[in-house]
């Protein structure tokens, strides 16, 4: 073996964070399997290990941000603030919503100042995939991208057709309305524009990390659309299914800027 050889990090060397992320990830799903037995301890551990998580996405962004900007950012500067700021918006509705639960001692603390962050986190979040997409935007106007982006319209259309009628009940609270009709369109119109971003950036190891915090925000969205769903069911509670997509959606997104800081290793 030649010494250049040995100097490159092995396959496994190059996957120990996914690794790792898997590793908890299954950790986590123990935890939660066993606390569907015990509320009162998955309430907590969930209120409390989101933020964390969350928490651990945003910093993982801001080094990204700090690591690439300016000229080493090769003009992807703005992308980096877009996300961090975006990252960093739904960091502070966690930190809100378990403020609000374990110190205020509201059970499910919706419509709250959360839901702000979280609904004006969407659109740095829109104009970072928007500003990333932006030097290819040659290969979205193709008849294949563009066949793809109707179907996800489409799709998108549908979603907003199964998610919308449940909200509208009897003498409901016009606020709580408003949030809840904001989420399912800001998580469509994100997810249209998320998914052809993913599809033409899932070939070649430099957009790979991107590939994690597009999948994080996807797993984010399809969070939404479950709590809404058991929020007006009358079903949800803290540490329920719904909390452990969250979680696993910050999960891809810490491991997405963590492999993009470390794209002059691999």
């Amino acid at each position: 073996m030649s010494v250049a050889e040995a100097t490159l990090p092995s396959s496994s060397h190059k996957r120990k964070a996914e690794y790792s992320i898997l590793a908890v990830g299954v950790l986590l799903a123990v935890v939660y399997a066993y606390g569907q037995s015990n509320l009162e301890f998955i309430g907590f551990f969930s209120n409390v290990i989101t933020p964390v998580e969350a928490l651990a996405a945003f910093a993982m962004a801001i080094l990204m941000l700090k690591t690439y900007s300016g000229d080493k950012g090769g003009g992807m500067s703005r992308v980096y603030v877009s996300y961090s700021l975006g990252i960093g918006l739904w960091f502070l509705a966690e930190c809100t919503w378990t403020t609000y639960t374990l110190l205020v001692r509201i059970e499910i603390p919706y419509p709250s100042i959360a839901d702000l962050f979280w609904l004006v986190g969407y659109v740095p979040l829109l104009v970072a995939f928007l500003l990333q997409a932006w030097p290819f935007r040659e290969v979205f106007v193709s008849k294949k991208q563009i066949s793809l982006t109707l179907t996800m319209f489409v799709m998108s259309a549908l979603i907003l057709i199964l998610t919308i009628p449940p909200l509208f009940q009897p003498n409901q609270d016009p606020v709580t309305l408003a949030v809840s009709l904001a989420y399912p369109f800001l998580d469509t119109l994100l997810l249209a524009v998320a998914i052809p971003v993913f599809l033409v950036f899932r070939k070649g190891s430099y957009w790979r990390p991107t590939l994690f915090v597009i999948l994080g925000i996807m797993l984010q969205l399809a969070g939404d659309l479950l709590f809404n769903q058991a929020f007006y069911s009358g079903t949800y509670y803290a540490g329920s299914p719904a909390d452990l997509i969250f979680d696993y959606s910050y999960l891809m997104l810490a491991l997405g800027f963590y492999k993009g800081l470390k794209l002059n290793l691999y």
